[in-house]
């Protein structure tokens, strides 16, 4: 019988390629289809219900992110909800914000300043740090 949690580790695994997958996509046209990003929500959200007051609570800050313009998107929206569910302390839910805003701000201005982009800049790379970073903490506290 397979245990909950090799099937917990085989979706942390799951949603990192696809996070990578998205990644080049974002970069190379930035925007791809919703359906990707909603049916990985959807699966997430299934097989991680016991986080989803973590979940919410990832959509409220990608929410609140949205409307002070840190990023623009909906595809956003969703990558955070979904890295939300694979919090499961109040803890680590401090430590991801942080990490969106930190790593976020440092690549605003690496952008801005540095690669001298005005226009749209893809945003998933950076969830894709957290991410990893999100995965590596989770494995050093167990």
């Amino acid at each position: 019988m397979i245990q909950i949690q090799s099937i917990i580790s085989l979706m942390e695994l799951f949603v990192l390629l696809a996070f990578i997958l998205l990644t080049f996509i974002d970069l190379k046209k930035k925007e791809f289809p919703s359906v990707l990003t909603s049916g990985l929500l959807f699966i997430v959200a299934n097989v991680q219900f016991q986080n989803i007051q973590f979940g919410l609570l990832a959509f409220i800050l990608a929410f609140f992110l949205l409307e002070a313009e840190f990023f623009e998107g909906m595809a956003d929206i969703k990558i955070i909800t979904i890295m939300g569910f694979f919090i499961n302390s109040l803890g680590l839910f401090l430590v991801f914000t942080s990490m969106i805003v930190i790593f976020g701000v440092v690549y605003k201005i690496l952008m801005v300043k540095v690669m001298k982009q005005k226009k749209e800049t893809a945003f998933v790379p950076v969830l894709l740090a957290v991410f990893i970073a999100l995965l590596i903490i989770k494995f050093i506290l167990k």
